[in-house]
């Protein structure tokens, strides 16, 4: 019997969150955790957006990357076309913080739901959910027929 291959995953590795060749990226790497991905980060003071704080724009935007990162990372186009966030507590730059992304549904499809989660250690510093478009759809863009 032949071995399982593993899934060919879908590269961006200009992405600000996960790019790898980004230069002023974050370079987020993420992983297969239970029902979903995650990923650790420690973002910068390049980060700061008012008075200190990490900008809400980039943790929205990590949380954005890691809702497609659920299928993208298994090897399917994916692209986030709606997001909704609560931000619960401030983030300062050097706090070590935590990205978790889990589909809400076991439905087939190219648009899906997902949720995805900042903490800090065990606060959560954002939470939120999205629809994302996955497979051909997502390749061709979210105004495709």
């Amino acid at each position: 019997m032949g071995e399982r291959a593993e899934p060919q995953r879908v590269e961006a590795r200009q992405c600000f969150i996960c790019g790898p060749d980004n230069p002023i990226g974050l370079r987020l790497r993420f992983h297969e955790d239970g029902a979903g991905i995650a990923a650790d980060f420690v973002p910068s003071e390049a980060f700061v957006g008012y008075n200190g704080l990490v900008h809400g724009g980039v943790v929205a935007a990590v949380m954005d990357d890691a809702m497609a990162n659920v299928w993208a990372h298994r090897g399917q186009p994916a692209v986030t076309v709606h997001l909704s966030v609560k931000f619960r507590r401030p983030v300062r730059p050097g706090q070590r913080l935590r990205v978790f992304a889990v589909a809400l549904s076991a439905r087939r499809g190219a648009s899906q739901r997902v949720r995805a989660v900042v903490s800090h250690g065990d606060q959560v510093v954002a939470e939120g959910e999205g629809i994302v478009l996955v497979g051909e759809r997502a390749r061709l863009g979210a105004n495709a027929p």
